[in-house]
């Protein structure tokens, strides 16, 4: 395989295979690559042949080195290799056979990976996740979804919540929902920057809920191929009585199934998320966080996933 950087990749070859691969997600696409390189300042470290693709990122902090496809805390959900034989992905993990006791390797599957290709010496951990079959009527949609939800959305529409697609115009008032949610749930979001330039590639799409003219909720969904993902959601807690979130996904649901085949909901590992996008009728699939790590690597890892809810410790991992 060859090792390249975004000025030197072979785009067309990448391109293709991207194109070809029914794993391949918006997170291997080059628009979001070169995206995530800029708002991160990170290094690339791109593998590719004729077969296949692999695209990582390094990560220094102090004598430690981590090989993230993507990542962890940029902002992408899958990575990994993309392959179009078994034997692509394995020329691609035999460049990380041997790691030294500082290295680490992170990947996140995309949803369904046959992740009998890691072998020893790979630790692998299911994430669960709802992916919303966009192939019916309508009706058939709405009938999917649980009672519930079908009663905040119609909540929704009696409160005289509206819905609309914006444009980066509007990511101020979105970024004050994200902050809002970020202070109650003392997490780092995602620099404003990081979505403006999602939203104006083309790659996002901003969509807001109002109440009365003010903005009540809101989420960034990218657009690739034939999935909508789920990538960013925020509310103001203010408005939660009048259910704005549940229609603004109802909307987005009636819009995608004009175009798209699958709406990707984006993991569902915390119980109150799980419950929220559980209700939407998806199909429930799993994918993987894989680790293959030195050993002074893996106790840094375990420390941090101890940590990662004090934003201190998140704005230290960033930096």
């Amino acid at each position: 395989m060859e090792i390249a950087t975004l000025k030197n990749l072979n785009k067309r070859r990448w391109n293709r295979i991207v194109a070809k691969s029914e794993n391949a997600t918006v997170f291997h696409s080059l628009k979001w690559l070169t995206i995530q390189k800029k708002i991160f300042s990170l290094e690339e470290m791109l593998l590719y042949s004729e077969t296949c693709i692999f695209p990582i990122f390094i990560k220094r902090k102090g004598p430690f080195k981590i090989y993230g496809s993507p990542v962890p805390e940029t902002g992408a959900f899958y990575g990994g290799p993309i392959c179009l034989n078994r034997e692509g992905y394995i020329d691609a993990l035999n460049h990380f056979k041997n790691l030294s006791a500082f290295s680490a390797l992170f990947i996140k599957t995309p949803n369904n990976f046959n992740i009998s290709i890691f072998k020893d010496g790979y630790k692998i951990e299911p994430v669960g996740n709802f992916i919303v079959d966009l192939k019916k009527t309508e009706d058939e949609l709405w009938m999917n979804l649980n009672k519930k939800t079908r009663n905040a959305v119609r909540k929704a529409e009696k409160s005289g919540v509206k819905v609309e697609f914006c444009d980066s115009s509007y990511l101020d008032e979105y970024y004050k929902m994200v902050e809002e949610v970020a202070r109650r749930s003392s997490i780092v979001p995602l620099p404003k920057e990081f979505m403006k330039e999602v939203i104006e590639s083309g790659l996002g799409k901003l969509i807001l809920a109002f109440y009365r003219d003010q903005p009540a909720a809101g989420g960034i969904f990218l657009t690739f191929k034939d999935t909508v993902t789920y990538w960013d959601g925020a509310s103001h807690y203010k408005f939660r009585i009048y259910q704005p979130s549940n229609l603004l996904q109802w909307e987005l649901i009636k819009w995608a199934r004009e175009k798209y085949s699958y709406y990707d909901l984006g993991g569902a590992g915390i119980p109150r998320i799980t419950r929220f996008k559980k209700g939407w009728g998806g199909k429930y699939v799993e994918y993987y966080r894989v680790y293959k790590e030195g050993p002074l690597a893996r106790a840094a890892r375990i420390a941090y996933r101890k940590l990662r809810y004090y934003p201190w410790v998140s704005r230290i991992f960033r930096s």
